[in-house]
């Protein structure tokens, strides 16, 4: 990878900013000619996808039975039907028959150092996670090419910025995946490798609820935050805002696995216990698309989205299995079987009650709580005592009635203001895109991950620098490991958490007179979201070509 350096609007003519979801993503836009003439420039929201008008698309792929090519993506990969998927396989030129189109989802979760294989989605034998997410920006970048060029035809790919958005709690090594990924689904060439820029899914949000902190009545020195529920991740970033609207980051952002998926995934669980997980087995293995439409289309419509914690205003709701799913039933064996043919609400009727559905729940938004907590926490310790002022929900799951009533139980004596901005599942994507037109907004950062060459620590927010000497008078190329660790104050490269971040190379000035008298200074400044290598030679003060090439072996 080249050295990074500090992008122009002067090269580009848009900003898009992308929000790559564990279970849905999406993508706005904007113009760059109204920031150059210091206006506000309108931040434009696509909500035109295969298959849907919304503000998002599932983060699904459905491939051929090789994995060869993508037949479906997004809402319709999610919903397919046996039938379609043999007349697009035909049109497509795959061979036939092709028995099990594979429906790929979640695949964003392979980039979460902090979860084991286990929970990670199981993929075809043939198919890396990396190629799923090459596949998917790839078709992405499709839709984006055709909204850009309705918008403005004489615009270029070459002269738009993007701007991606991560996860709080990701480390360098998944941004520079994201980077190979992109550049590998043609989103950007050699040329202009520069022209992608990372902000975390929290700031992106604050970013975009700073944007209305006049309605909430937040004014220079106050602060929020920030609590960002998706499907996958709940991300949460503490903001005080500064003078000219820019924001200073004051504790460590953090985040979980905790999102909508994980009341979802309870659902299904439910349902396994009820009707016997071989036969849920077997129904996700050959009806697929009818266990997503049980999941979108009873529980998300008639129970997730209206449950509000409430017992006196819930109503049983009941399920029946001939109507919502009739192809379950024939899997369906022994004592479940028995149960469900003799049940007392109807033969193949399965009654949800209170309890029930605020179980499926509760495990997801007690984390989220918890993360809340440590926050507040963290504020509370801070040299300069801070009060929380308002908490911003945004992201899908900040639409749970339930999720909102206990948020605002637990925290409102310690926070005065918990709402969410309008369109919280646009938050994201939407500050991504003022960020790119000004990244200036990011006063600064708190970095949650120590940096070194060799045991050699680096303070947050500082530009490192080193003098080193060639071992011998003949050497032309230096190389440097650095390393990467989430302890504060380690010692030792060979510690348990640390992990090669990536290698700086060096090509050393070919002057044999000087012998090893060509000292170097080489530097690493960790201001962005990425890394910044320089190297010098001090003394001539010739400046070295270098390259930093971060590991993505994993």
């Amino acid at each position: 990878m080249n050295s990074l350096h500090h992008i122009s609007l002067d090269d580009i003519r848009a900003v898009v900013a992308i929000d790559f979801g564990t279970t849905y993503s999406g993508f706005a836009y904007a113009n760059t000619i109204s920031s150059k003439n210091k206006k506000s420039p309108e931040i434009e929201l696509n909500t035109t996808w295969p298959g849907s008008e919304e503000i998002k698309t599932n983060t699904v792929l459905l491939y051929d039975n090789g994995c060869r090519k993508v037949l479906k993506w997004g809402k319709p990969a999610l919903t397919y039907e046996k039938k379609k998927i043999k007349n697009s396989i035909k049109e497509l030129g795959s061979p036939l028959p092709s028995p099990h189109p594979h429906v790929v989802e979640r695949f964003k979760l392979y980039l979460d150092d902090k979860i084991g294989t286990i929970e990670k989605p199981l993929l075809p034998p043939n198919l890396n996670y990396k190629k799923a997410i090459i596949d998917y920006l790839r078709k992405m970048k499709e839709i984006i090419e055709e909204t850009l060029d309705k918008r403005w035809p004489d615009l270029k790919l070459t002269q738009v910025l993007f701007v991606l958005c991560v996860p709080a709690e990701w480390g360098p090594h998944t941004k520079a995946i994201m980077r190979d990924c992109a550049y590998k689904a043609e989103l950007l060439n050699e040329s202009i490798e520069s022209h992608l820029e990372f902000t975390t899914e929290p700031e992106a949000a604050a970013l975009h609820c700073l944007s209305n902190i006049q309605e909430h009545g937040l004014t220079v020195g106050d602060t929020f935050l920030v609590v960002d529920s998706g499907g996958g991740t709940v991300d949460l970033t503490m903001r005080t805002i500064q003078m000219g609207n820019k924001l200073k980051e004051e504790t460590e952002r953090t985040g979980d696995l905790c999102g909508g998926t994980f009341v979802d995934q309870e659902f299904i669980n439910f349902i396994g216990r009820t009707v016997g997980f071989n036969a849920l087995q077997k129904f996700r293995t050959y009806a697929y698309g009818e266990l997503q439409k049980l999941v979108h289309t009873f529980f998300c419509k008639k129970i997730k989205h209206d449950f509000t914690g409430d017992p006196d205003k819930f109503e049983f709701i009941e399920l029946d299995l001939e109507y919502a799913c009739p192809s379950l039933i024939k899997y369906i064996t022994g004592a479940e079987r028995i149960s469900l043919e003799n049940s007392e609400l109807g033969e193949w009727v399965i009654r949800f009650d209170f309890a029930t559905v605020k179980k499926m729940f509760d495990p997801a938004i007690e984390k989220i709580i918890r993360l809340i907590t440590k926050q507040l926490e963290q504020l509370s310790k801070l040299p300069i005592k801070r009060k929380c002022k308002a908490m911003f929900l945004v992201g899908g799951f900040s639409e749970s009635k339930y999720l909102i009533k206990r948020v605002r139980e637990r925290f409102q004596r310690r926070v005065p203001y918990i709402a969410s901005p309008r369109q919280p599942q646009a938050a994201i994507v939407k500050g991504a895109v003022a960020y790119g037109l000004n990244m200036d907004l990011v006063e600064s950062r708190v970095l949650k991950w120590t940096y070194g060459v060799q045991g050699t620590n680096v303070s947050v927010n500082q530009t490192f620098c080193k003098e080193y000497k060639p071992l011998n008078p003949n050497q032309a190329m230096a190389e440097f490991r650095v390393y990467i660790t989430a302890a504060y104050q380690p010692e030792y490269i060979n510690n348990v958490e640390m992990r090669l971040l990536g290698t700086l190379k060096i090509s050393l000035s070919k002057r044999p007179t000087l012998g090893r008298e060509r000292p170097v200074e080489f530097g690493l400044t960790f201001g962005m979201m990425e890394i910044k290598a320089t190297a010098r030679n001090k003394l001539t003060n010739e400046e070295y070509p270098t390259t930093f090439e971060l590991d993505i072996s994993n």
